[in-house]
């Protein structure tokens, strides 16, 4: 399977929560047209953030950097850029939407890093008079002054959000901005909004994952960190899974702040569960086959709920030793779940709401129980003291 091909099932897990709604009208969002010039510059001095960890997920093609530089020195209209400024840092901002157009500028410019960085135009068919042309060419080409001056004098519309009250509602304003846009991948905001020792170690863990990408039915890192939020998900039900409150985007950003601010604490234990992910995914390719795993029958779509639940027990030594042994009666349990309307609706409507969350991991794991013929705990769906409901689980012994 060639990158990008694989589509996800995503959660519908956008909705503002109350204090973010009685916050709304503290936030303040403003727009201004700012040059090309000025971007680059702001990005230069480190006032917007592209470290060089997002420059190794680089996702555009060369022909589309060197089209998106054409548009810009043709002075055709560019799409808007997002930005938030962040938390108790005046005039520095991390990125919502635009982080390809804005790394598209910088490598361009020579001010990136990594392998394209400074490169030629290509494939350009209105002005193909500047293919081959590097920016240093064309800026010191004396005959190419009115092109330099066009490109750095563009104008980028900007909309920059200050006083914001969560993650959650950045989720929401990105989504009433860009209605027709792809929508911004929730682990990359997370990696902004919770930097850290944790965040960089899951980075890199995702970077160099030849699971994950085998899984993911890639060859290259994800340039959305869905690599990186598969094993921020894993981690989060694996030990965090009483604190789930049914709202996935709040359960992961938790998970990240928890496990950065004990970072000295947890990096082994957090080792040794990526090692056991690691192992979860062979057995599941041994036992599905690498483009079946999570997948509903003669879906491409990998659906990440089902993969929780298949990740949850396949990741103890115990139960997956059992599942790889009896990988015959693994699949026709799975085939019969996949005809069930419970754990049907679990993986399909309201995929982070407790009940079905507790749906998926029980059903699967009572299944387990039955065919396998051996002992464990499951999770269950309790009351809390604020008569909400939660699932609780302690261990699988």
């Amino acid at each position: 399977m060639a990158d990008n091909e694989l589509e996800f099932v995503d959660e519908e897990d956008t909705a503002l929560a109350t204090e973010d709604t009685a916050a709304f009208s503290e936030a303040v969002l403003y727009s201004s047209d700012w040059t090309v010039e000025t971007v680059i510059s702001q990005m230069t001095n480190s006032n917007i953030e592209m470290n060089p960890r997002f420059q190794r997920r680089d996702a555009w093609s060369p022909g589309g950097k060197s089209r998106f530089i054409e548009s810009i020195i043709l002075g055709f209209p560019i799409p808007q850029i997002v930005l938030a400024e962040k938390k108790g840092k005046k005039g520095q901002f991390i990125v919502l939407d635009g982080k390809q157009r804005l790394l598209s500028l910088l490598q361009f410019t020579g001010r990136a890093e990594g392998a394209r960085n400074g490169f030629r135009l290509s494939g350009l068919e209105v002005r193909a008079d500047l293919n081959r042309k590097s920016y240093t060419a064309i800026k010191d080409d004396p005959n190419r002054r009115d092109d330099i001056n066009a490109f750095l004098n563009n104008t980028i519309r900007t909309v920059v959000i200050r006083n914001w009250p969560s993650t959650n509602f950045l989720h929401i304003v990105f989504l009433r901005l860009n209605t027709g846009s792809v929508k911004l991948s929730p682990q990359e905001l997370r990696q902004a909004m919770v930097p850290g020792p944790f965040s960089e170690f899951i980075d890199d863990t995702a970077l160099a994952s030849a699971h994950t990408q085998r899984l993911l039915g890639r060859t290259s890192p994800d340039p959305r960190m869905r690599d990186v939020e598969l094993l921020v998900r894993f981690l989060g039900f694996r030990n965090f899974l009483p604190t789930y409150g049914g709202r996935m985007k709040e359960f992961l950003d938790g998970v990240c702040q928890e496990l950065t601010d004990t970072w000295a604490n947890s990096q082994p234990r957090v080792q040794g569960d990526l090692n056991e992910f690691n192992s979860a995914v062979d057995a599941l390719i041994e036992i599905f086959g690498a483009d079946e795993i999570a997948r509903k029958p003669g879906s491409k779509s990998f659906n990440r709920a089902i993969f929780d639940a298949l990740a949850f027990y396949a990741a103890d030594h115990e139960i997956r030793n059992s599942m790889t042994a009896h990988s015959g009666p693994i699949k026709d349990l799975y085939a019969e779940l996949m005809r069930d309307d419970r754990f049907s609706k679990a993986i399909e409507s309201d995929t982070a709401g407790i009940p079905h969350t507790f749906d998926r991991l029980s059903l699967w794991g009572l299944g387990l129980r039955r065919v396998l013929g051996i002992g464990f705990n499951v999770p269950m769906l309790i009351e809390r003291e604020d008569g909400s409901a939660g699932i609780g689980f302690d261990g699988f012994r």
